[in-house]
């Protein structure tokens, strides 16, 4: 038998309508535990989900392995140990290209995974890749590497970020074949937050990025515009910072924001809505 979550079916639902970025509020809906040492899934890093919705892909930067979580909440890994899946942070759903891409901290690598049996293992070197833009100084430093992978449906371009010194938003063509562009973040983010989890946002035209260290969420769009946000979840009545902020994953819908944190067995995956403020009017 597999690991039970939960059942997702409620958790997976859309929640909250679609908002210009001077209105969004993120709202906390619900959580469920994400500790199941039995199949090594201890330090949640990575998150990504379906894009019709129906569960979520996760990786935990001490299991080389990537699982899959379904509606049903059954935890499963979806591929056998891998040696080549070491030290995971992020991990992206690549729909048009029928694989997942996953990013190695550590190593500075990308490792592509078909979703067709017998999921063939693709490894690109980030460092290796030509680029307008030279990152050699930046991967340097593997322990505040690469943290959060994304991919923006429209074009197939697959989006990274860099956790810190300095903090980098890099967009790669989808035949992660060279570096098309790279965003410097130091500058739109507070100064003492790092970088952990990503997210493409192809509803509102943008990305959303968490940070552990500020407890945080940032919604950067595409024009400029930036919206920043205090995690949080409920314990009991009890409102209590969300901790170790790690991987970011928007609903199909653009109506939720899930987070996933690397504490532990207090390890959780996280619901937001997000939604309209007050003062606004929706769209």
């Amino acid at each position: 038998m597999f690991p039970k979550a939960a059942a997702l079916a409620s958790f997976l639902a859309a929640s909250g309508p679609l908002t210009t970025v001077s209105a969004l509020q993120l709202e906390y809906v619900s959580h469920i535990p994400l500790y199941f040492p039995e199949i090594d899934l201890t330090e949640p890093s990575g998150l990504a989900i379906d894009p019709d919705g129906s569960g979520f892909w996760i990786v935990s930067d001490n299991a080389q392995t990537v699982f899959q979580l379904d509606a049903n909440g059954d935890i499963a890994a979806f591929i056998g140990r891998e040696d080549r899946l070491r030290d995971l942070e992020g991990v992206a759903h690549d729909a048009a290209q029928n694989r997942l891409l996953m990013v190695s901290e550590r190593a500075g690598k990308i490792i592509a995974v078909s979703l067709e049996p017998a999921h063939r293992v693709e490894v690109v070197d980030i460092a290796e890749l030509p680029s307008s833009t030279d990152l050699t100084d930046a991967l340097k430093d593997q322990k505040n590497g690469f943290e959060g992978i994304a991919v923006i449906p429209k074009t197939g371009r697959v989006l990274l970020v860099k956790e810190r010194n300095p903090r980098l938003l890099v967009e790669i063509a989808p035949s992660l074949d060279r570096v098309i562009r790279v965003r410097p973040l130091d500058d739109i983010l507070p100064d003492d937050e790092d970088v952990s989890g990503l997210s493409v946002d192809p509803k509102r035209g943008g990305v959303w990025i968490v940070s552990d260290v500020g407890q945080s969420a940032h919604f950067l769009s595409d024009n400029g515009n930036v919206a920043s946000f205090d995690l949080y979840w409920m314990d009991g009545n009890k409102k209590r910072k969300l901790e170790n902020a790690e991987g970011a994953a928007l609903s199909p819908d653009g109506g939720s924001l899930f987070v996933t944190t690397d504490d532990g067995r207090s390890s959780v995956l996280v619901q937001y809505a997000i939604v309209a403020s007050e003062a606004s009017s929706e769209e």
